[in-house]
């Protein structure tokens, strides 16, 4: 999405609340397949009383109406911190269980969310608190494997664009039209 908004938080030690497509496409399949999945990936599961649900309980014809949750740490698919900030996208930047798809090429591997090559330099600026969290401090906390919200004390506004072209050091640089909105914005323009 492209939007401008105001970060908000620094969420240390992350829980994940699967959001509906993920849900649909990937964990419900898994589990169909396999019940120790949730145990594999420290997933929990919960009914709408907010009970969990064991995975010996666990019915497909009641799939969609459990919350999934997957617990803090390292294993946690959105590593371990978070930059929150209100948007109706729902989407945030996080941290990544995947540090290897900072290689790759194409990037285009999230489902709508932003992953951070260093989160724990970018909590610390954000922070803005050398004395209370600095990096020794964030990272004492992450070993703790306890989630901690952190209100930020100033306000930093997030644009997130979506650049097929541009320039840099007097070069053209064209990338793909990955999600197909150059089109739009063509027509948007012609108007």
């Amino acid at each position: 999405p492209i939007l401008s908004s105001r970060l908000s938080n620094v969420i240390l030690n992350p829980t994940w609340t699967v959001p509906p497509t993920i849900l649909r496409e990937d964990v419900i399949p898994s589990i169909s397949k396999n019940r120790n999945y949730l145990a594999q990936t420290n997933m929990k599961v919960y009914d709408r009383n907010g009970n969990e649900v064991i995975a010996n309980n666990w019915k497909l014809s009641n799939a969609k109406s459990y919350r999934y949750v997957q617990s803090p740490g390292s294993f946690n698919s959105l590593g371990m911190v978070k930059f929150s900030f209100p948007n109706r996208f729902s989407i945030y930047l996080h941290d990544t269980n995947h540090r290897d798809f900072f290689g790759k090429q194409k990037r285009s591997l999230s489902s709508g969310c932003v992953r951070v090559e260093n989160p724990l330099e970018l909590a610390e600026y954000l922070l803005g608190d050398k004395e209370n969290w600095n990096l020794e401090k964030i990272t004492e906390t992450l070993q703790s494997e306890k989630t901690q919200h952190i209100k930020l004390k100033k306000e930093i506004k997030i644009h997130i664009l979506y650049w097929t072209a541009w320039s840099e050091n007097n070069t053209l640089i064209f990338r793909d039209d990955i999600y197909n909105l150059d089109a739009v914005l063509y027509r948007k323009l012609g108007k």
